[in-house]
C-alpha cells in the first residue's frame, strides 16, 4: 500500500511541475512577442531554467517540452542578435538546432529556425486576445 501511495505522489508532483513548465513557457513566448527586450529575456531564461529543471526530474518530460525548449533558445537567439550579442545568439542558436535535430527536424539551419519563429509570430498574432503594446 505504501509503494502505492508513493507512485501516486510522485505522479502528482509530475503533474504539478509540468502544469509549472506549461505556463513559464507560455509566459515567456508572450514575452518574446509583445514585452521590451529585457522582459523577454528574463522570461525566456526563467523557461528555460525550468525546463532543464523538469528534464532531469520528470517522467513525463518527453518531445514537447524538449521542443519548447529548443524555441526558447531560438527566440533567446533572436533577442540577442538584435542587441548586438553575435556571441551569445551564436550559442543559443547551436543549442535550439542541436534540440530540433534530436527531435527530428529535417532541416535545422539557422534560416529555417528564422523561418519558423516568424511564422510562429505571426500566428500568435493573429490567434492570441492579448493586445500588443
Amino acid at each position: 500500500m505504501c509503494l502505492i501511495h508513493y507512485k501516486f505522489i510522485n505522479k502528482q508532483k509530475a503533474l504539478g511541475m509540468l502544469s509549472e513548465e506549461s505556463v513559464v513557457d507560455d509566459y515567456a513566448k508572450k514575452q518574446f512577442v509583445y514585452a521590451d527586450s529585457q522582459n523577454a529575456r528574463e522570461a525566456l531564461n526563467f523557461a528555460v531554467k525550468v525546463h532543464r529543471e523538469m528534464q532531469g526530474r520528470s517522467p513525463l518530460w518527453g518531445w514537447p517540452e524538449k521542443l519548447d525548449l529548443a524555441w526558447c533558445y531560438a527566440e533567446l537567439s533572436v533577442l540577442e542578435e538584435s542587441e548586438g550579442n553575435a556571441k551569445l545568439a551564436g550559442d543559443y542558436m547551436s543549442q535550439a538546432q542541436q534540440l530540433l535535430r534530436e527531435l527530428g527536424l529535417k532541416d535545422s539551419s539557422e534560416s529555417h529556425i528564422r523561418q519558423l519563429l516568424a511564422q510562429r509570430a505571426v500566428s500568435s498574432n493573429q490567434t492570441s486576445s492579448v493586445e500588443p503594446r
